[in-house]
C-alpha cells in the first residue's frame, strides 16, 4: 500500500513588515498564520505553474 504524503515544513525569513500584515489578515481572516501562509503560497505556486509545464 502506498503512503500518504506528508506535509513539509519551511523555515523562511519574513521581514517584520510582512510578518505584521500577514498576521494582522489572517487575523481578520479569522485563520491562523500557518494556514493563511500555506494558501498564499499554494496559490502563488497555481499562479506559476506555466513555468513547470514549459519545463517539460
Amino acid at each position: 500500500m502506498g503512503k500518504i504524503a506528508e506535509d513539509k515544513k519551511v523555515n523562511i525569513p519574513l521581514s517584520e513588515d510582512a510578518h505584521t500584515k500577514a498576521k494582522l489578515i489572517s487575523t481578520i481572516k479569522k485563520t491562523k498564520l500557518k494556514d493563511y501562509l500555506q494558501k498564499i503560497v499554494e496559490d502563488g505556486i497555481k499562479k506559476d505553474e506555466e513555468v513547470l509545464r514549459r519545463m517539460r
